[in-house]
């Protein structure tokens, strides 16, 4: 357990509570506990989730650009109100899910010297499109989170990331929490 570990736990337990909450904060901090995890992430072999920690970096600015809050006449509207999925996004993030894993995970497997390419693969691309969701505010990103959030423990416990292990599903009853505060906000919409 490094000092970076631990600063990263802090921070990324933070982002996401202020997420579960739809805190514009959120996306600053997420910005730099990824940018912490790129380092942790290479030193540990786990080529995908380093990668997967440099794109969130960037999905970080662009959703702090999404949830931004301007003011009109002194009243601060949301930009961006919880949303569910259509039938064609869940088809299309899916389809490019099960597609960019098999592709990553070869990659993987012919390029890179880990021992968990398929996991890693999964983290990386399904990340990705729960990371995208997340900063769209569609309410199916907290299910994805749940899931890769427990896959990613496992493989954290793995590689001996404990501290990082132990946050991830710490993350996963946070992303459970964050599910049912959106759903509340979902229906006080309707």
């Amino acid at each position: 357990m490094s000092v970076l570990e631990i600063i990263g736990f802090i921070t990324t337990l933070l982002a996401i509570w202020l997420a579960t909450r739809e805190h514009v904060l959120t996306w600053p901090l997420q910005l730099i506990a990824s940018l912490l995890y790129v380092y942790l992430f290479v030193d540990a072999h786990l080529f995908g989730e380093s990668v997967l920690q440099f794109i969130y970096a960037a999905l970080a600015i662009y959703g702090w650009w999404c949830w931004r809050k301007p003011k009109t006449n002194e009243v601060v509207v949301p930009v961006l109100p919880v949303s569910r999925l259509t039938r064609q996004q869940w088809l299309l993030y899916n389809g490019l899910g099960i597609a960019g894993t098999l592709i990553v995970s070869q990659l993987q497997v012919n390029f890179l010297p880990t021992d968990v390419p398929y996991l890693d693969s999964t983290l990386f691309v399904f990340g990705l499109i729960a990371q995208w969701m997340q900063a769209r505010k569609q309410i199916e990103n907290w299910p994805y989170w749940i899931v890769l959030d427990v896959i990613g423990a496992g493989v954290y416990l793995h590689k001996a990331l404990y501290l990082t292990a132990v946050l991830y599903l710490v993350l996963a009853a946070l992303a459970a929490w964050g599910w049912r505060q959106w759903r509340r906000d979902l229906q006080a919409q309707a």
